[in-house]
């Protein structure tokens, strides 16, 4: 299915270098300009929106997005002097500077080989993980630097999240964009190259995998977007690093294959993750600990002989709340806030924690 419509500008509730966000008397009546292809609206012009996701009232809809308007014939956004195309073969192809690229200042750094060295490397299945994350790690060291590597299993416009473009206001955070994602504060190639890039060149003390908002997920056994986690775990440890896989873990989701430990870190870790690769996991009353023991046994034999580490105690609960406070946007989940689903954010907040003192 593609559906697209006319629409009229009524107004514009948002609006910074990249994006429009417009009150429109159509479709869903809201709907984002995306300005690296799209020239910026006026209040009272007609544009062309794309109304596919919302006419399918899907997760990742919410937004018509505009394609179009209609009083330009010839425009060009000279935003970029790159060659890497991203988006290939779309209507809304176009070049970015990758780091790795014969353009870039940085060219020559990716022609040797690199190692991690023994790095931790963290791995988030969603993008509600790296606001936690980022504000999780100021609390526990403050003024440390974080960088995040976006893949392109989700959203491929960076620019929509609020959240990202909230933290990349931050002097201590850094993004990069990888494969068909675009939008963050650098662009790459490879996920290998993003890595080489921010250990060397942005000497972050923490990365992260992450994705951007909209994973996809269809409730079978390997169709859903955490499946390249395994691949990210994969090329860490290829490059000599240690992947830490934060666990999405909940007590209040009703769907079975995300109460407990998610399906999604389960299936990939135990089933396709042939280095080891640690999973850290929040303290548990003794009915959720079981339920959680139960569901590793399930997956036994693993693919490798992963370290699964149990919290004895609650370290993080303080944390979180202090972290929560810090950030100047709501952090929830599934719409759900910490009071509403404790051990998702507690999951997240422990695989910090664990991380430093694993590396330590």
């Amino acid at each position: 299915m593609y559906k697209e419509i006319k629409s009229k500008v009524l107004s514009i509730s948002y609006e910074d270098a990249s994006i429009q966000k417009l009150h429109t008397d159509n479709g869903s009546k809201k709907a984002i300009l995306y300005k690296r292809f799209t020239p910026r609206a006026e209040i009272g012009d007609v544009i062309l929106i794309n109304t596919t996701a919302t006419e399918l009232h899907l997760g990742t809809g919410g937004w018509d997005i505009v394609r179009s308007l209609f009083h330009h014939t010839e425009w060009e956004s000279d935003e970029s002097q790159g060659h890497i195309m991203k988006a290939r073969y779309t209507p809304i192809q176009h070049s970015v500077l990758a780091v790795e690229a014969q353009e870039s200042t940085y060219h020559s750094y990716f022609k040797k080989s690199f190692s991690l060295d023994g790095s931790l490397v963290w791995l988030a299945e969603l993008h509600s993980m790296v606001p936690l994350f980022y504000y999780v790690s100021q609390v526990l060291q403050p003024g440390s630097s974080c960088c995040v590597i976006f893949d392109d299993q989700a959203s491929l416009p960076l620019m929509m999240s609020d959240q990202l473009r909230r933290l990349e206001k931050e002097d201590t955070f850094h993004s990069i964009s990888v494969g068909q994602a675009f939008g963050a504060q650098y662009e790459a190639i490879t996920i290998a190259s993003a890595l080489q890039f921010a250990k060397e060149i942005l000497k972050a003390d923490r990365i992260l995998i992450s994705v951007g908002p909209g994973v996809i997920g269809t409730g079978t056994k390997y169709g859903f977007a955490g499946m390249a986690l395994s691949h990210w775990s994969h090329t860490v440890s290829a490059l000599g690093g240690k992947p830490i896989w934060i666990p999405r873990m909940s007590f209040a989701e009703q769907r079975t294959r995300h109460k407990g430990i998610s399906h999604h870190i389960l299936t990939p870790l135990c089933e396709f993750t042939f280095k080891p690769a640690i999973l850290p996991l929040p303290y548990m009353n003794d009915q959720e600990y079981q339920i959680v023991l139960d569901q590793l046994n399930s997956y036994q034999p693993y693919q490798a002989n992963h370290n699964v580490i149990f919290s004895k105690e609650d370290y993080v609960s303080t944390v979180v709340k202090t972290a929560l406070d810090q950030s100047p946007l709501p952090i929830q989940t599934m719409g759900r806030t910490f009071e509403d689903d404790p051990i998702f954010f507690s999951a997240v907040a422990e695989a910090v924690r664990v991380g430093w003192e694993v590396q330590g």
